[in-house]
């Protein structure tokens, strides 16, 4: 493997163990504070100061993006990406907690990858296409057959 894929390939496993343990602090947030939507505000605002410190410190080396690409960029795109973190972060501090972090993560991962080869496959949100194949469908199928095994027994 090519150190142009190393790097990303050890970060993505990095980030994956890090996601690993945040429905896990979410979901005692939400004990703490009585509910898994109050849990994903305080997370979501974190982490909307912290991401604000640090695209302050790049726009500085980098600048920041002129008023002409702000206003031309679709007005979903500013949108949907935090709606979709948000639904996920909240079903994660409200599920984790009932049904375990390793079954949460298992139904997630299958899930993902199944609706991930579906983008892929038919090109969907401007990703470019990609076939599914004989062999990536049976990948998905050994993932989902390892999540339901995880998830009930």
């Amino acid at each position: 493997m090519s150190l142009n894929a190393l790097v990303p390939f050890a970060l993505t496993a990095i980030a994956g163990a890090m996601v690993a343990a945040q429905p896990a602090f979410n979901g005692q947030l939400a004990g703490h504070l009585g509910s898994p939507i109050r849990a994903a505000l305080v997370s979501f605002t974190a982490g909307a100061l912290i991401m604000l410190a640090t695209v302050s410190v790049v726009a500085f080396r980098a600048g920041w993006p002129s008023p002409e690409r702000i206003t031309n960029t679709p007005p979903h795109l500013f949108l949907i990406g935090g709606a979709l973190g948000a639904i996920f972060v909240t079903t994660a501090a409200w599920a984790t907690p009932k049904i375990g972090s390793g079954s949460f993560f298992a139904i997630l991962f299958a899930a993902q990858l199944i609706a991930a080869m579906a983008m892929d496959h038919f090109g969907l949100f401007g990703l470019e296409e990609r076939s599914v194949t004989l062999m990536r469908v049976l990948g998905a199928g050994f993932l989902s057959v390892g999540a339901w095994l995880v998830v009930n027994h």
